[in-house]
């Protein structure tokens, strides 16, 4: 408790005073553009006018996408429990898997609050194949990734399709691959805890009563929405730089690779460890010097593997499960894009 209240504490403060700088600056800027013939009137026209635009467009684009996809994944977190996803799913392999995969679109956890749940799923029985289908799924095979994404891809609707789809697809073929070794074995390490970071207690059996429900809406929401706006901020802010302050011909010759620019924006995804709510519009950005099937990539394997996930992942599966999960996402996703350029290339 007292951890998540000095987190709590320091989130809001930390809020309030980028909220403070950026309008200090707004209105600086503002008021120096006003000087004709300027130094900074010229800068504001150049590479710095050209980098706000960028960065500002991301970010009020994805934040309305964040705000809904937090509200809704805390409201499902608090009220429905891992007993009733159980119940859910088929007692047979196919059945289960394949229906595992689509859960995300009737529960869109967030992907910090995923890993407790998927812990707790194995723990009452549901076998590693089908809770971790779910675990790759929910973050992207839901209707808010699928809003964001049209809303950042709306001349190329192509890419909801592809990135749900292909997400789906990704996601059972790692279930069926893990039928093999872990179909009757339980990856959990044993008696390990949990604690992701944000001052949050995963767990249901907590604060029953209604009220203390809401409120536990309230306070993991908003330390929710505050991780995620920290991660958006800074690839918004890389995203934008790369567009203005990098050579063209250097991103028109690594963008216009068929495999390597599947690998750089896999790379990217991982490093960057975005919200799949916020991701799209991140990726919209390169979509004029990186290949589709890259973008599609940045776009599917980043919110199932990013530096974030891996280490709430070391800390509650066996190493071994997490190195299996990883290396087949990895690579399932590498083909997946590769595939994608190969077919655009056909198609022209």
């Amino acid at each position: 408790m007292l951890r998540s209240a000095v987190y709590k504490g320091r989130s809001i403060t930390f809020l309030l005073l980028l909220l403070i700088v950026i309008n200090l600056m707004a209105v600086f800027a503002a008021q120096l553009q006003r000087i004709p013939g300027g130094f900074f009137q010229e800068l504001s026209q150049g590479a710095f006018g050209n980098l706000q635009v960028i960065f500002f467009s991301i970010i009020i684009e994805a934040l309305p996408f964040v705000i809904l996809g937090v509200l809704g994944s805390t409201l499902l977190e608090v009220f429905v429990s891992p007993e009733l996803i159980q119940r859910l799913l088929p007692r047979t392999w196919f059945l289960g898997i394949m229906v595992s995969g689509l859960l995300g679109f009737l529960f869109p956890f967030c992907e910090c609050g995923l890993v407790p749940i998927v812990k707790r799923l194995m723990e009452k029985g549901v076998p590693a194949p089908l809770a971790t289908v779910f675990l790759l799924t929910a973050p992207v095979v839901n209707p808010v990734v699928g809003m964001a994404t049209h809303f950042a891809f709306m001349r190329q609707p192509e890419f909801v399709l592809w990135r749900l789809g292909g997400a789906y697809l990704l996601a059972i073929t790692v279930g069926f691959l893990l039928l093999r070794h872990w179909s009757e074995r339980l990856p959990l390490k044993p008696g390990t805890g949990y604690y992701c970071g944000c001052g949050f207690s995963h767990g249901n059996e907590l604060n029953r009563s209604f009220g203390g429900k809401i409120r536990r809406v309230f306070a993991h929401s908003q330390e929710e929405f505050f991780g995620i706006v920290y991660y958006l901020i800074i690839g918004a802010f890389l995203a934008s730089a790369s567009q203005v302050f990098l050579p063209r011909e250097w991103l028109t010759q690594a963008g216009s690779h068929a495999t390597g620019s599947v690998g750089v924006m896999m790379s990217m995804a991982f490093l960057l460890s975005l919200c799949s709510g916020a991701d799209a519009f991140v990726a919209n950005t390169f979509v004029n010097t990186f290949t589709p099937g890259s973008i599609l990539a940045f776009m599917i394997f980043g919110p199932m593997v990013d530096l974030k996930n891996l280490l709430m992942m070391l800390a509650v599966f066996k190493k071994r499960f997490v190195i299996t999960l990883v290396f087949w996402v990895a690579t399932l996703s590498f083909l997946l894009g590769v595939a994608i350029n190969k077919t655009a290339v056909m198609i022209r």
